[in-house]
């Protein structure tokens, strides 16, 4: 479930003046955007009791008719808020191992995408780490007057049965991502003799998301220890887990952590985290940006030693660029949780102060071990019992379904590093679907399909679409990126290698360690839906990239107190990565070139230095990485640009 921040309502919706019939049949077209995919509408009430006038168009995209093709396969994206058509592609090729004897078919939930999507530009401004404003929430909702009632996950489960209708299919197996696990879920409990069978991809669990997060917060201790298990966090932290307490209890008895960073033009930029809400909604982004997960044990031990600036940092890459109403609905958002969500009080209750202190107590059996090591106001304030205080009163909302599970054949997928929906909400729907196969990923965080690298996931996709049990095709495979460590301090920290005597040695180490954090931010930023290529760096100065794959440029780069690099390096190059030029402490200036496979060559301080990877002693290359940002490097590559940006393009607001 992605966190996402409310503002105030300017909402759109169609409503026709009179009622429509339960469902029209699906006249599709070829769809411009998407090759062998055909388009269409399907028209369904606003409000089946009739007592609210309306209709809603629906999006639907349907794979075109292929042969061996005998039943159909809906996939759900995520949100609540997220479309699902303009991701058909993605859908495809992540389900490509259940299709073979499926036809592929998404659709825009109603409020989404191109079936009537709501906006609301204050509510939409709001970014996915800022704080909710119940007022705007309020404002939101009257604006969108009865037709407010009518965007619960159940209404969205009866527009999924009217496309099955008018697709002419007896049955429809049903796919879905986080948020889109619970319909899909919703869908089998009220539609149990048309569903065939489940793939649930990032689990909300069977009670729906929790009014506290709760499942977050007693998961996260997990998580972080999980992945700093053995030596995986060495020189970055002893105890993640101790290091986020200590941070937590600073944000809540001192307030925000303040400082300045450099922002994409290299100028100083006043940032802050302000509470401990905002530390864990930075923590959650983690779960789909696996470069910035791997930098956070490291940042938040040097933020509770007193160097914020490498979580400061980290600020803008979890809080992403906007995304317009027409990627991600927050006024979609909104009214789905809201009506979906079991409240500490009712809605029908008109009396705000009453709302308040329900809201304020609606955890007080919790104990604290549940929520540690944050404290019970960040529980509160980050819940969605809190951003639903003022939404009108007098509404009937429809109630999600709590009827049994069909007992049809189920997926389940569950990445370990997933902190939003953690394996653990896997765990729980077994019980539920005795013919459930549960797939665990290591080193995985949220949407395992789209983010295992390894393979595994698709193998077991294909066993299971094939009736067959999928054992343990994830043994041994870990998707984790290595843990990042700490920044250094100062050129001291750093050992030097055998080829290069002194401070020389510590600064060649120092500008290969810097490089590899500006490669860092660049795929930070890449992951978290930037279209531009841009950063700055931690000390000073910036980065930029560019093309499919294309240069690194670094301007006055500092990551080391002390040491600005410059220079560009190639992504692919088999011989030359590039040179550098770097203004080193003192006299240790020089030019560094450095080859694709680390190997580097030139002067520091007006004498010759030459290093290879393989030079190298154990030690040093252990203390450099230690005092670094992790392995010294062997290539300099980038993954393709245009494949991580069809990857994150939906990932980034799945929740």
């Amino acid at each position: 479930m992605l966190r996402r921040v409310l503002p105030a309502l300017t909402a759109t919706v169609a409503l026709a003046a009179v009622l429509a019939p339960s469902a029209s049949a699906l006249e599709t077209h070829a769809c411009a955007r998407f090759a062998g995919f055909r388009c269409g509408t399907v028209t369904v009430p606003l409000d089946r009791s009739g007592r609210v006038p309306g209709t809603v168009r629906l999006n639907v995209a349907v794979e075109a008719p292929r042969r061996g093709t005998s039943g159909w396969l809906l996939a759900l994206s995520g949100g609540p808020g997220q479309p699902s058509v303009a991701f058909a592609d993605s859908f495809r090729a992540s389900l490509a191992p259940a299709l073979q004897h499926r036809r592929l078919v998404v659709m825009d939930q109603r409020g989404t995408g191109d079936s009537g999507v709501l906006k609301c530009p204050p509510l939409q401004a709001l970014g996915t780490l800022d704080v909710v404003n119940t007022s705007i929430v309020e404002s939101c909702m009257r604006s969108l007057g009865p037709a407010r009632q009518f965007y619960s996950t159940t209404q969205s489960v009866q527009d999924i049965d009217a496309v099955r209708q008018a697709l002419g299919a007896p049955k429809l197996e049903l796919m879905g991502v986080s948020y889109g696990t619970y319909v899909a879920a919703q869908y089998a409990r009220q539609f149990p003799a048309s569903t065939e069978g489940l793939i649930l991809d990032s689990v909300v669990g069977p009670d729906g998301i929790d009014p506290y997060f709760l499942d977050t917060f007693e998961r996260l201790p997990r998580v972080l220890a999980e992945q700093c298990r053995g030596s995986r966090c060495l020189g970055a932290t002893r105890d993640p887990v101790a290091d986020l307490g200590t941070l937590a209890r600073r944000l809540a008895t001192k307030g925000a952590l303040r400082g300045s960073v450099p922002d994409v033009h290299g100028a100083q930029h006043a940032t802050a985290v302000h509470d401990e809400s905002e530390l864990l909604l930075i923590i959650m982004s983690g779960d789909l940006n696996p470069f910035l997960q791997a930098a956070l044990p490291g940042a938040i031990n040097a933020a509770g030693h007193g160097d914020a600036a490498p979580l400061l940092r980290l600020r803008r890459i979890a809080q992403g660029p906007f995304s317009p109403s027409s990627e991600f609905s927050s006024t979609l958002n909104v009214a789905t949780t809201c009506a979906d969500v079991t409240l500490p009080y009712s809605i029908a209750d008109d009396r705000v102060g009453l709302r308040w202190d329900k809201w304020q107590h609606g955890s007080d059996l919790v104990p604290d071990s549940a929520f540690a090591p944050f404290s019970r106001l960040a529980v509160v304030d980050t819940s969605v019992a809190h951003d639903c205080l003022r939404w009108p009163q007098g509404d009937t909302l429809t109630r999600p379904s709590t009827a049994p599970l069909p007992d049809v054949p189920t997926l389940l997928l569950s990445g370990r590093l997933d902190t939003r929906t953690p394996v653990e909400n896997s765990r729980e729907m077994l019980p539920l679907l005795p013919h459930a196969q549960l797939l665990q990923v290591a080193g995985t965080g949220h949407d395992v399909l789209d983010s295992d690298i390894s393979g595994c996931a698709a193998k077991a996709l294909r066993l299971w679409a094939d009736g067959r049990q999928i054992g343990t095709p994830c043994r041994g495979a870990d998707n984790a990126v290595s843990v990042l460590s700490r920044p250094a301090g100062s050129i001291k920290d750093y050992r030097r290698p055998k080829t290069v005597a002194g401070d020389r040695g510590r600064v060649l180490y120092a500008t290969l360690d810097t490089i590899i954090d500006a490669q860092v931010s660049a795929l930070q930023t890449l992951y978290a839906g930037y279209t531009r290529l841009q950063g700055g760096g931690l000390r000073a100065g910036r980065w930029s990239a560019s093309g499919d794959g294309g240069r690194l440029r670094l301007h006055g780069y500092s990551l080391v107190p002390g040491l600005r690099v410059s220079g560009a390096l190639g992504a692919d190059a088999d011989g030359d990565a590039g040179t550098v030029t770097v203004d080193g402490p003192g006299r240790l200036d020089g030019t560094l070139t450095i080859s694709a496979k680390g190997a580097v060559r030139g002067t520091l301080g007006g004498k010759a230095v030459r290093y290879s990877p393989r030079d190298a002693t154990a030690s040093a290359a252990a203390a450099a990485a230690s005092a670094g940002r992790g392995r010294l490097p062997q290539r300099f590559r980038f993954p393709s640009v245009a494949t991580v940006r069809r990857q994150v393009a939906w990932l980034r607001v799945a929740g």
